[in-house]
Protein backbone atom coordinates (compact mmCIF):
# COMPACT_ATOMS: atom_id res chain seq x y z
CA UNK A 1 0.00 0.00 0.00
CA UNK A 2 3.01 2.28 0.94
CA UNK A 3 4.24 1.50 -2.57
CA UNK A 4 1.04 2.74 -4.14
CA UNK A 5 0.82 5.81 -1.71
CA UNK A 6 4.73 7.21 -2.82
CA UNK A 7 3.66 6.01 -6.28
CA UNK A 8 0.97 8.60 -6.74
CA UNK A 9 2.83 10.86 -4.68
CA UNK A 10 5.39 10.56 -7.39
CA UNK A 11 2.70 11.25 -10.28
CA UNK A 12 1.13 14.46 -8.09
CA UNK A 13 5.00 16.18 -7.70
CA UNK A 14 5.79 15.28 -11.68
CA UNK A 15 2.53 16.87 -12.88
CA UNK A 16 2.36 19.82 -10.92
CA UNK A 17 5.72 20.93 -11.72
CA UNK A 18 5.80 21.53 -15.43
CA UNK A 19 4.23 24.96 -15.82
CA UNK A 20 1.70 27.08 -14.76
CA UNK A 21 -1.67 27.78 -16.46
CA UNK A 22 -3.06 31.40 -15.55
CA UNK A 23 -6.72 30.02 -16.55
CA UNK A 24 -9.63 28.90 -14.37
CA UNK A 25 -10.55 24.94 -15.79
CA UNK A 26 -11.44 25.85 -19.70
CA UNK A 27 -12.07 29.49 -19.27
CA UNK A 28 -9.43 31.16 -20.76
CA UNK A 29 -9.73 34.34 -18.65
CA UNK A 30 -7.03 35.05 -16.46
CA UNK A 31 -6.69 34.52 -13.03
CA UNK A 32 -7.16 37.78 -10.72
CA UNK A 33 -4.30 39.79 -10.68
CA UNK A 34 -1.99 39.11 -6.94
CA UNK A 35 -2.95 35.28 -7.22
CA UNK A 36 0.08 33.94 -6.15
CA UNK A 37 0.89 30.03 -7.17
CA UNK A 38 0.91 29.76 -3.10
CA UNK A 39 -2.49 30.51 -3.33
CA UNK A 40 -3.82 28.56 -6.00
CA UNK A 41 -1.99 25.65 -4.77
CA UNK A 42 -2.80 26.06 -0.92
CA UNK A 43 -5.63 28.73 -0.59
CA UNK A 44 -5.69 30.96 2.32
CA UNK A 45 -4.45 28.62 4.76
CA UNK A 46 -4.79 25.10 2.81
CA UNK A 47 -6.08 23.04 0.04
CA UNK A 48 -7.07 19.83 -0.37
CA UNK A 49 -6.53 18.12 -3.68
CA UNK A 50 -7.80 14.30 -5.17
CA UNK A 51 -6.57 12.32 -7.70
CA UNK A 52 -8.88 12.07 -11.12
CA UNK A 53 -6.38 11.31 -13.26
CA UNK A 54 -3.38 8.96 -13.38
CA UNK A 55 -1.21 8.36 -16.43
CA UNK A 56 1.86 6.45 -17.51
CA UNK A 57 2.85 7.51 -20.91
CA UNK A 58 0.09 8.54 -21.81
CA UNK A 59 -1.97 5.97 -20.50
CA UNK A 60 -4.76 5.83 -18.31
CA UNK A 61 -4.39 3.48 -14.92
CA UNK A 62 -6.56 5.69 -12.58
CA UNK A 63 -9.17 2.58 -13.13
CA UNK A 64 -6.22 -0.09 -12.35
CA UNK A 65 -6.17 1.68 -8.44
CA UNK A 66 -8.24 0.46 -5.12
CA UNK A 67 -11.28 2.55 -4.66
CA UNK A 68 -10.49 3.05 -1.10
CA UNK A 69 -6.78 5.12 -2.87
CA UNK A 70 -8.84 7.17 -5.30
CA UNK A 71 -10.45 9.27 -2.47
CA UNK A 72 -7.17 10.06 -0.95
CA UNK A 73 -6.36 13.61 -0.09
CA UNK A 74 -2.95 15.59 -1.24
CA UNK A 75 -3.52 18.98 1.50
CA UNK A 76 -0.96 21.63 0.73
CA UNK A 77 -0.80 24.36 3.47
CA UNK A 78 0.57 27.86 3.16
CA UNK A 79 3.29 27.12 5.54
CA UNK A 80 5.07 24.91 3.01
CA UNK A 81 3.67 21.81 4.51
CA UNK A 82 2.01 18.95 3.06
CA UNK A 83 -0.05 15.26 3.96
CA UNK A 84 -1.75 12.29 1.76
CA UNK A 85 -4.65 11.69 4.17
CA UNK A 86 -7.09 8.72 3.69
CA UNK A 87 -9.67 10.77 2.17
CA UNK A 88 -13.49 9.55 3.26
CA UNK A 89 -12.40 5.68 2.63
CA UNK A 90 -9.23 3.42 4.48
CA UNK A 91 -8.25 0.29 2.45
CA UNK A 92 -7.67 -1.15 6.12
CA UNK A 93 -9.53 0.33 9.28
CA UNK A 94 -6.10 0.21 11.40
CA UNK A 95 -3.97 2.14 8.62
CA UNK A 96 -3.86 6.21 10.00
CA UNK A 97 -5.87 8.86 7.93
CA UNK A 98 -2.56 10.45 7.72
CA UNK A 99 -0.16 8.41 6.41
CA UNK A 100 2.52 10.98 5.07
CA UNK A 101 3.79 14.75 5.44
CA UNK A 102 6.50 16.65 4.64
CA UNK A 103 7.11 20.25 3.05
CA UNK A 104 6.85 21.60 -0.46
CA UNK A 105 7.85 24.30 -2.42
CA UNK A 106 8.00 25.62 -5.94
CA UNK A 107 11.24 25.77 -8.03
CA UNK A 108 12.62 29.54 -8.33
CA UNK A 109 11.08 30.32 -11.97
CA UNK A 110 7.45 28.06 -10.32
CA UNK A 111 7.85 25.59 -13.15
CA UNK A 112 8.20 22.76 -10.62
CA UNK A 113 6.76 21.41 -7.52
CA UNK A 114 9.08 19.76 -5.38
CA UNK A 115 8.27 17.77 -2.31
CA UNK A 116 10.60 17.45 0.77
CA UNK A 117 13.63 19.21 -1.10
CA UNK A 118 14.21 15.77 -3.86
CA UNK A 119 10.95 14.43 -5.91
CA UNK A 120 10.58 17.91 -8.48
CA UNK A 121 7.19 17.80 -10.19
CA UNK A 122 6.63 19.40 -13.99
CA UNK A 123 3.66 22.05 -13.63
CA UNK A 124 1.41 21.45 -16.34
CA UNK A 125 -1.39 22.96 -15.10
CA UNK A 126 -2.18 24.96 -11.54
CA UNK A 127 -5.56 27.16 -11.46
CA UNK A 128 -8.16 27.16 -8.74
CA UNK A 129 -10.01 23.87 -9.77
CA UNK A 130 -7.44 21.84 -11.74
CA UNK A 131 -3.44 20.82 -10.60
CA UNK A 132 -1.14 18.49 -13.07
CA UNK A 133 1.54 17.22 -12.96
CA UNK A 134 4.28 15.27 -14.21
CA UNK A 135 7.72 13.44 -13.31
CA UNK A 136 10.13 10.97 -15.18
CA UNK A 137 10.02 7.74 -12.93
CA UNK A 138 12.90 5.19 -12.71
CA UNK A 139 11.62 3.48 -15.57
CA UNK A 140 12.12 6.12 -17.45
CA UNK A 141 8.23 6.44 -17.93
CA UNK A 142 6.22 9.77 -17.62
CA UNK A 143 3.73 9.51 -15.52
CA UNK A 144 0.82 12.42 -15.23
CA UNK A 145 -1.26 13.37 -12.48
CA UNK A 146 -4.38 15.60 -12.47
CA UNK A 147 -6.20 16.34 -9.28
CA UNK A 148 -9.11 18.57 -8.80
CA UNK A 149 -9.63 21.09 -5.91
CA UNK A 150 -11.81 18.60 -3.03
Amino acid sequence: MKRVHKWLLMVFVTLASTQCVTTVGDDPTPIPSGVSKTELLAGKSSRAWIITSSKIDGKEITNQTSTCVRDDNMVFRTDKAYEWNEGLTKCRDKDPQVYETGTWGFSTDETELILNKESRYKLLTLNTTTLKISIKNVFGETEELTFKSN
